[in-house]
Parts: C-alpha cells; structure tokens; sequence
C-alpha cells in the first residue's frame, strides 16, 4: 500500500506544472504557444527568460530527487526506487492538470539520477553539457539520449538495477514522447522526415530550427 501510495504522490506531485505557472505568472503568456510548446525550463530560457527558465527547471530537477531520494529513505526496494524517477518524468511529460502536455523530461532525469546516484549523475550531466557545446543545433537533443545510454551501461556493469531500470525505460519514454509530440498531432504529420527532426533534435520542422537558433 506505500508503494502504491508513493508512486501516485510522485506522478501527480510531477504532474504541476511549474513552467506553466511561472511563464503565466511573470508574463501572462501560455507557455505552450510559444517555440517548442513545452512547459520545459529549456523553452522558457529560449523564449521567456534566463531567470524564469532557470526557477521551472531547478523545480523539474527538485521532482525527480524527491521521487526517487523517498523512495529510498521509504526503505522501497531498488525497483521501485527506479520506478519512482521513472514516475516523476511521465508526470513532468504528460501532466494530469496540462491535459497531457508537459516538457522534455530532462531536468527531472537528472533529479532523479541525482537521488538514486549521485556521482554517476554529475557525471553524465558534463558529458550532456559537453555535447550540447559542440553541436548547438544537434547537442541537446544527443546529450539527452546520451545521458540515459552512458548511465544504462555504467549502471548494467556495476549491477545497479535502480540506475539502469530508470535509465533504459526514461530513455524509451523520452523517445516517445518526442515522436508522437503533442496528444493528435502524430495525425497531422505529412512528411516522414518530421519523425527523424522530433527523435533526434526534438524540433517539427527545419523552420522552427532556424527560427528557435535566434534566440540561442
């Protein structure tokens, strides 16, 4: 019954929509009709504000290190324990309360991460960091997907079931979500490139590339 308990605090805790509320409450401007359409801390930066952008993702990051950080000190098991962070990005990428369209997950990955490895965590984020500055068009999006590969592997060879269970299962809900974009609009899609744009740099269209690489 804890377990259960948990993992429906988790999603629905996940599941505020922090960007939402920030942009609206600073600007007045739905978030979700402006450049990616997403809720995440990286829109909000590109198209809000650095310090708007920075508040929502510490928050996102703040859902993921409860998630999984309870579910250890609740004394769940390893399972669960992954279970949670994974719990938290769904709530972060499909919010209840947004009619299931949130942001790109990323910031509450790493706050999971955080909570169930720390070191492993710091890590992996330098090496999404770094990827992002060699490639600005094609980093972040890469990075990202680094980030769940690389901490899949490390936590597969060290027998770390919290860590790769997480990592493998975020990874094809990322995946996803970046593929089938927002509830119905996978319909819409016309030409079957826009399924390589969203996968591997979570864009629709090379026009919106080049309009959001302004605001870089």
């Amino acid at each position: 019954m804890l377990i259960f308990f948990w993992l429906l605090f988790v999603y629905l805790f996940s599941s505020i929509p922090n960007g939402y509320l920030i942009v609206k409450w600073i600007s007045g401007k739905d978030i979700r009709k402006i450049g990616r359409q997403k809720i995440s801390g990286s829109n909000i930066i590109h198209n809000v504000g650095k310090g708007p952008g920075i508040l929502s993702g510490a928050f996102d990051i703040l859902k993921g290190v409860i998630a999984t950080a309870g579910a250890y000190f609740l004394g769940l098991p390893p399972f669960y324990q992954a279970l949670a962070g994974v719990l938290a990005v769904c709530g972060q990428m499909w919010p209840v309360f947004l009619k299931f369209w949130g942001g790109r997950g990323g910031g509450t990955s790493i706050g999971a991460m955080l909570g169930l490895n720390p070191i492993l965590a710091l890590s992996v984020v330098i090496i999404w960091i770094l990827t992002k500055l060699i490639s600005k068009e094609m980093g972040a999006a890469i990075g990202m997907i680094n980030f769940y590969i690389i901490s899949g592997i490390v936590g597969f060879y060290f027998k770390w079931p919290e860590v790769y269970i997480f990592s493998f299962l975020t990874l094809f809900l990322v995946l996803a979500q970046r593929l089938l974009g927002r509830p119905g609009s996978i319909f819409e899609i016309k030409d079957k490139k826009v399924f390589l744009w969203r996968l591997f740099l979570d864009r629709d269209t090379k026009k919106r590339m080049k309009a959001e690489k302004k605001t870089w």
